[in-house]
């Protein structure tokens, strides 16, 4: 499952991604996925392209599990 998001807290948006039991994949322009889900590394490198942004980071997200697409959704709903 894959959903478009445009992310405007960064923090809270990590809280729920960390909170999945599967991967959350981020699709970047050229094809690659990386998993985002308790990887401090990459969710670094997101921190510094949503500060590069302006503090708003345009993402596409693929996940394994239905119910950690539906937890994103709901939190991304809820946030917005």
């Amino acid at each position: 499952m894959m959903i478009k998001v445009k992310i405007l807290n960064l923090k809270n948006f990590l809280k729920a991604v960390n909170q999945c039991s599967g991967r959350v994949l981020v699709l970047s322009p050229d094809g690659t996925k990386t998993d985002i889900n308790g990887r401090f590394t990459a969710q670094c490198r997101l921190r510094d392209q949503y500060e590069e942004n302006r503090k708003c980071l345009p993402l596409t997200l693929d996940f394994d599990r239905t119910e950690d697409y539906f937890r994103i959704v709901s939190y991304y709903a809820g946030d917005c």
